[in-house]
Parts: C-alpha cells; sequence; structure tokens
C-alpha cells in the first residue's frame, strides 16, 4: 500500500513540474489574436527591449502567394492576408483573405505545411443565408490545441497545427435561424448573413462564437452560439439573439432592460454622466425597437474583435458591430439594441450579464467592434476587474466587468467640436463646415436615448435635409488597442481625416444601401495619434504623432516598447512609457495588419508583421491596389549579445523545457520499475 502511494505521488510531481515548465515555456507563445484570452496585446517578453530597439533587423521574408481565383460565382478574388501572425511553440500561423492556413518555421522562414480552404461556394449559396462579396478573414486563434479561422460563410473550421489537416469543419451552422423571414420591395426569403466573423474564444469546453451578422444592407438575424466540443462533431448547445425576429417584438428593448446601460454624449459633457441605465429611460423611447424588421434591409453587424474571458468566472466579454442600413434610418427605430454595444455573456448558458450601448440608434457606421481588453484597475484605491473598449468613435470606456457601470471615459481633445473664427461649426476633427448638420449633430455620432425625436422621429442623421452630410471623423477608431499589463498603460491610435461625405436615399432591394457614400471630396490632412492612457484613471500620459495617414489595424506592447504598423510603410517602435520614438523600420507597402512578438525555435524572439493584402485607400499610404504581399520575421541583430530573459526568468530555464521534460518521465518510468521490482521481491 505505501509503494502504491509512493508511486501515485511521484507521478503527480511529475505531472505538476511538466505543467509548470509547459507554462513558461508558452510565455514565449503569441496564441490569439491579441495575445491571450484576456485580449490584451501584450507580451511580457523584454529580450527586445528599449536598449536593443534599434537593431532590429530583417531575419527572414516569407511570400504569400497569390490568391488562386476558381471561378466561383458570388465572390471575388482578396489577396494576402490581414491575420495577425499566432506563434505557437516555434511555428508561425496566419490565415489569407480566401481562409488558407499556412504554417511557418519561425527560424527559417520555410514553409511547413498549408491547408487550401476547399469549399463549394454553389452548394453553399444554395442551401445557406449567406452574402457573396470579396472574402477578408480577420483572425486565428488557438482553441483547445487547435487552429480556429475566422468564421465564414457559416462555416466553423478547426485545423491540427501540427499537419494541417482538419480537426473538424461545420458549415450548416445558419441553416433554419428562427425569425430570419424577410419580405421588402421584391425580396421574399430569408435575411442573409454577412461572410466574415472573428473567430471565438472556449471556456469549458464550450465554444462561443458569431455566425450570422451583417454590417451592409442584408437583414441576417444576429446571434451568438455555443457549441460543446466534447462531443464529435461539437453540438449547438445554446444560441443568443442580437437582434429581434423578423417580425419585430414590442418589447425587444425591454426583456434586458434591467441588465443595461446606454451612453449619451450630452448627459456626458452637460451633466458628467458616464451611462444612463435602461431603466431611467423613458418607455416610450424603448418600445417596437427595430420596428418590424422583415419590411426593411437592416441588421447587427458582424464581430470584428476578439472576444475577452474570465476564466475565474466564465463571463465572455465582446463588442458588436454596428447595424447595416445606417444611412437612412426610416425604418430602424431606436434603440437598436444589441448594435455597437458592449456585451457580457455567461459561456455556460448564453445569458446576457449585463450590456452597454455606447451609440444607441447608431446612423453613422459607430460600431464598437476590434479587441475587448479585460484586466483589473485600482479605482479610488479599490480593486476591480474591468474591460477596456475602445470604438470607432476614438472613445475609450472602462467598465466594471461585473455590472457594466462605467468608471471612466476618455476623449481627446483632438476630438472635441470647435467652431471657427467665421462662427462656423467644424464639427469634430474636419476643417470643413457640418454640411447639412443641426448642432446636436455637428459631433457626428452621438442621438441621445433620452430624446423620443432621436429615437423615434429622425430619419437620417441631417433630416430633414436631403443634402450631403459629413461623418466626421468616419472611423476615428478603427483599431485594437494594447494594454501594457506592467505599467497599467493602454496604447490607442487615433485616426483624423478619414472622414466621408453621406446622402440618405430611399430603401431599395436586399444589398442595397439606402443611400450614396463618397470619399472623394476635400478633406483635412490625414494624420494618427498614438495615445498612452493611464488605465486606472483614464487621464493622457503621453501622444506621438504620425502624419500623413490614418490608422487601420492594432498596436501591441511589451515591456517596455509599442509596436506599431502604419500606412506610410513604416512600422514604427516606440518607448512604451514615454512615448518616445526608438526605431522606425520601412517595409516597403502599406502596414494595415498587427504585428505579433513571439519566441522562435532558436530561442529567440521575433516581431513578425504581414504587409500587402487589399488595398485601404481611405488611410492614405503607399499603395491602393491589392497585393500578395508577404510574412517578415524582425529580430536583433546577431552582432549584439542578447538579453537573454523574460519576465525575470532565466531563458536557460526555457531552453531546457524538452530536456527537463524528458528527464522526468525518465526517472519516473525508472522509479515506478525499481519501486515495482522490489515489491514483488518482498
Amino acid at each position: 500500500m505505501k509503494i502504491t502511494i509512493i508511486i501515485i505521488l511521484i507521478l503527480f510531481s511529475i505531472i505538476a513540474q511538466s505543467s509548470e515548465i509547459q507554462a513558461l515555456s508558452n510565455q514565449g507563445n503569441w496564441e490569439f489574436i491579441n495575445h491571450n484570452v484576456r485580449g490584451t496585446n501584450y507580451s511580457p517578453q523584454n529580450q527586445i527591449n528599449a536598449d536593443n530597439a534599434h537593431m532590429l533587423e530583417l531575419k527572414w521574408t516569407y511570400p504569400i502567394p497569390a490568391a488562386e481565383f476558381n471561378e466561383q460565382e458570388g465572390i471575388s478574388l482578396t489577396e494576402g492576408s490581414m491575420t495577425p501572425p499566432l506563434v505557437i511553440n516555434g511555428t508561425v500561423y496566419f490565415t489569407t483573405n480566401m481562409r488558407d492556413t499556412y504554417a511557418i518555421d519561425s527560424s527559417t522562414g520555410n514553409l511547413k505545411w498549408v491547408n487550401i480552404w476547399d469549399f463549394d461556394w454553389k452548394e453553399a449559396y444554395r442551401k445557406l443565408p449567406i452574402t457573396g462579396g470579396a472574402l477578408h478573414v480577420h483572425g486565428l486563434n488557438l482553441i483547445n490545441g487547435k487552429l480556429f479561422p475566422s468564421t465564414v460563410a457559416c462555416s466553423i473550421l478547426s485545423i491540427n497545427p501540427e499537419d494541417g489537416e482538419i480537426d473538424f469543419e461545420l458549415n450548416d451552422t445558419c441553416r433554419n435561424i428562427e425569425g430570419n423571414a424577410y419580405n421588402w420591395d421584391s425580396y421574399i426569403g430569408p435575411g442573409l448573413c454577412g461572410l466574415s466573423s472573428h473567430p471565438g474564444i472556449e471556456y469549458s469546453n464550450i465554444y462561443v462564437t458569431q455566425i450570422c451578422g451583417a454590417d451592409s444592407n442584408w437583414g441576417g438575424r444576429a446571434f451568438i452560439d455555443g457549441y460543446n466540443l466534447n462531443i464529435d462533431p461539437p453540438e449547438r448547445i445554446w444560441r443568443t439573439f442580437l437582434a429581434p425576429p423578423s417580425d419585430g417584438d414590442p418589447e425587444w428593448a425591454l426583456h434586458e432592460c434591467d441588465k443595461g446601460w446606454f451612453f449619451s454624449y450630452p448627459e456626458w459633457k452637460k451633466n458628467g454622466r458616464l451611462g444612463i441605465p435602461c431603466n431611467e429611460v423613458p418607455r416610450e423611447n424603448l418600445i417596437n425597437d427595430w420596428g418590424v424588421p422583415k419590411h426593411y434591409n437592416s441588421a447587427v453587424g458582424l464581430l470584428w474583435g476578439q472576444m475577452a474571458l474570465d476564466q475565474e468566472t466564465g463571463i465572455v466579454y465582446f463588442g458588436t458591430g454596428n447595424q447595416g442600413g445606417w444611412v437612412n434610418n426610416t425604418y430602424a427605430i431606436g434603440p437598436n439594441l444589441f448594435a455597437s454595444s458592449i456585451v457580457a455573456l455567461n459561456a455556460t448558458s448564453g445569458n446576457i450579464i449585463w450590456w452597454y450601448q455606447t451609440v444607441p440608434r447608431d446612423m453613422v457606421q459607430a460600431d464598437t467592434a476590434w479587441n475587448t481588453v479585460l484586466t483589473e484597475l485600482t479605482i479610488n484605491g479599490e480593486k476591480k476587474k474591468a474591460i477596456i473598449k475602445y470604438s470607432v468613435t476614438g472613445l475609450l470606456w472602462a467598465l466594471d466587468a461585473a455590472t457594466g457601470e462605467p468608471l471612466w471615459i476618455y476623449e481627446s481633445p483632438l476630438l472635441e467640436s470647435r467652431t471657427s473664427e467665421d462662427g462656423i461649426p467644424r464639427g469634430r476633427t474636419s476643417g470643413h463646415p457640418c454640411i447639412g448638420c443641426d448642432p446636436n449633430t455637428q459631433d457626428g455620432y452621438w442621438n441621445n436615448v433620452m430624446s423620443y425625436y432621436d429615437m423615434k422621429e429622425k430619419k437620417w442623421l441631417n433630416y430633414p435635409s436631403k443634402d450631403w452630410f459629413y461623418i466626421i471623423p468616419l472611423r476615428a477608431g478603427e483599431a485594437d488597442i494594447a494594454y501594457n499589463e506592467k505599467e497599467d498603460i493602454v496604447i490607442l491610435p487615433l485616426s483624423l481625416g478619414w472622414d466621408a461625405s453621406v446622402k440618405a436615399g430611399n430603401h431599395k432591394g436586399i444589398g442595397v444601401p439606402p443611400g450614396e457614400y463618397n470619399l472623394n471630396y476635400p478633406k483635412q490632412k490625414q494624420n494618427t495619434t498614438i495615445l498612452g492612457i493611464d488605465a486606472n484613471t483614464g487621464e493622457e500620459i503621453w501622444s506621438y504623432f504620425i502624419d500623413g495617414v490614418a490608422f487601420r489595424g492594432g498596436i501591441i506592447a511589451t515591456e517596455d516598447l509599442v509596436i506599431i504598423p502604419a500606412a506610410d510603410g513604416n512600422l514604427y517602435i516606440l518607448n512604451g512609457i514615454t512615448g518616445e520614438l526608438l526605431h522606425k523600420i520601412f517595409l516597403n507597402t502599406p502596414l494595415t495588419t498587427q504585428p505579433t512578438i513571439g519566441r522562435n525555435s532558436d530561442g529567440e524572439f521575433q516581431i513578425y508583421i504581414i504587409n500587402g493584402g487589399r488595398g485601404r485607400e481611405e488611410v492614405g499610404g503607399l499603395l491602393h491596389n491589392q497585393i500578395p504581399g508577404s510574412l517578415m520575421a524582425l529580430g536583433i541583430s546577431e552582432e549584439i549579445e542578447i538579453q537573454e530573459n523574460i519576465v525575470n526568468e532565466p531563458a536557460e530555464e526555457i531552453d531546457s523545457v524538452r530536456f527537463t521534460t524528458i528527464f522526468l518521465i525518465i526517472f519516473g518510468i525508472l522509479s515506478i520499475i525499481i519501486l515495482t521490482a522490489y515489491r514483488r521481491r518482498r
């Protein structure tokens, strides 16, 4: 009996020590779009640091193959990739915009394997409510040891990272959506789902992901699903809708009212209120939310940001896209829950814990997608879990993770409206008059949930005018932010000059925007300001100015660095504590994809960045045409001695993971053999 106990203790010791060593090794990985389940975009590595960042050099380049046009009807070719590369145990992974997944050796840049996504679009269009268009895949996550790329055409895909073989693929996840039958203009049929949403996240072997939604004008009823990964193939165990059924639900905005908050820009500026509890909003402003959706084309947008997960509570946090049809909201009466909102959801049941709508009845595509950050802040001397969320509006929120109550809001002075010397209102960030805007809408985004007119009677932003009006700025915060966990600094990019001119038009058939959209008009020169914000107070610490281009993509941080891709072709590297420019590297084409950082198979940290891909004329930069681009690795020059440490742990401990693990296993086996032999002799 004693021998048996000893054997069991030895086995437990081996398992425990192996787990600790593996955890130490994984600190060099980048396993999610935004690094970890909390979405921080922060790596604690300090091998590449403020003292040696100027010694970064190109280590290798992997040219991304040109997309092959398969001539399938309803889908167009999109070059390159926009997924932040994952770094997992010495291999770099990325997925192209056509959903082909590549594995690259992190030390040599050589191809290990490629999984070509073979999909029958003709069959999918025949049986599924999906839209066509240009594919673009936003991300790739490591879930339960498997690679999950973005959801495309209602398809959930899981890939084995070792050999690229498909683990499973679910292709019918949006069939027979409840409350999704539409009838407008000459169209009778289901609302159609958009093509791409970020991959989901896992808790207790439940995979939480968005399948359906529509940014444009397709009417697909958005929902979040939970799948049981313990079953082969996985099966759906719950579904939570983000919009009412197509026949309407008069009390849609009232069902979860006791859990929610609205942001009101006028209330914040005039009365200092960071949020208005839903139960304080007049009932008449909430009733009949969305009207009867089946008679017009509008829907909640997709999820274009990584969810955050609290592994202790099983709560998932995410931001939703805007609703479609936003140019003309005649029929989509407000407040349009749960579009342009931050949502906390129970991963086990799918129940909504709380919600906070950043833009009630959004009329200018002001979504609150992109990454959601979960952290712990010190607010008035008290430690509490918090959500940090950036928005296309350019505002930054900190919310109580347990309740959704706002803790602070940051708005850069660069965004504040102003009136010029000639008395003309100039609106947010624009040097041009706000054409057609009344004083309450010159800021572009702010419909007030406390106003019945704003929620029910206003038809578009500058109603009743039918003239062009400016959206100013169009996308000030089109980005994933970073959170330096060591210094409690939030780093975000603020774009100016990414504006648009819009005119409301009539509602027409499915997929046709109810208005016109024009980027070709005089506007102020584009620029980007990188801001460092104190996470505990919401106050600005430092700023860095990049002239000539707006920003789209993501920023990452390390112990003392901030790494920024820009459309001018430069990778900017700042001191993360002071905002000082340390180095910039020119990489030939606009950089609109977030970089990552991780340990290669030789034990050295490298920065991985993708250039090229689909063009984005709106942000400015060098080149707007689609090019395949490449994956590049940047590392410290071998001419200098590399500081071999990470998170104050000697690198030798990490580099010897394999040896130590093997030694422990052999030692355990020998111990069992010896003890068993000894027991038999007795």
